[in-house]
């Protein structure tokens, strides 16, 4: 898998083929046939081992026993924290799925799916608790929380030495988007 992500990172993905991963590895392409059939296979096994994550992962179940407020925002915060650490791994990641539509999928379907479902969960279990609106749709909820995450890093990337992380503009969203799915709560009555 070393082998593979060295390759991907020097050719692109398009670009790499099984006999540069089995070059790399000094290896022959059989050995490297025996335990992948494709570079997308080898792509799909170093996501599930990245790191990041199974980090990502803990940080968001982590988050299971919070108030919805506090969830979001430790889960918001850790999640940015977390990408910052790993941002070569992560911009390697974007770049390549952006040039590779075969990536792409791999990427989104081995990251940020499983990322969006564990989301999706912990909304769904502040639901059942009546913090969140029956009428919330999680699915969507979760997929908007990731793509905030996500689009948030990826604009401090890009724009690294103009914009500076903002967290009034961050803390702004992460209470939109918390009040928005809120349930209204009976206040107590005034004596």
């Amino acid at each position: 898998m070393r082998a593979g992500l060295k390759v991907f990172a020097a050719k692109g993905f398009d670009a790499a083929t099984m006999d540069d991963i089995a070059l790399e590895l000094d290896a022959t392409k059989g050995l490297l046939y025996y335990h992948f059939k494709t570079k997308e296979e080898i792509l799909r096994a170093i996501l599930r081992q990245s790191p990041i994550v199974g980090e990502l992962e803990s940080g968001l179940m982590a988050t299971s026993e919070m108030p919805l407020a506090q969830a979001m925002r430790v889960a918001i915060h850790g999640s940015l924290a977390l990408l910052e650490e790993h941002r070569d791994f992560i911009r390697f990641l974007h770049v390549q799925a952006l040039l590779s539509q075969e990536e792409a999928e791999v990427v989104y379907r081995e990251v940020i799916d499983r990322l969006a479902a564990l989301v999706e969960k912990g909304i769904d279990q502040h639901k059942e608790t009546g913090e969140v609106r029956a009428d919330t749709e999680p699915r969507h909820w979760a997929r908007m929380l990731v793509t905030l995450v996500s689009s948030y890093f990826l604009e401090l990337q890009v724009f690294e030495k103009s914009r500076k992380p903002d967290p009034e503009y961050l803390e702004y969203l992460a209470n939109t988007m918390v009040n928005s799915i809120t349930s209204e709560r009976p206040h107590p009555a005034k004596e």
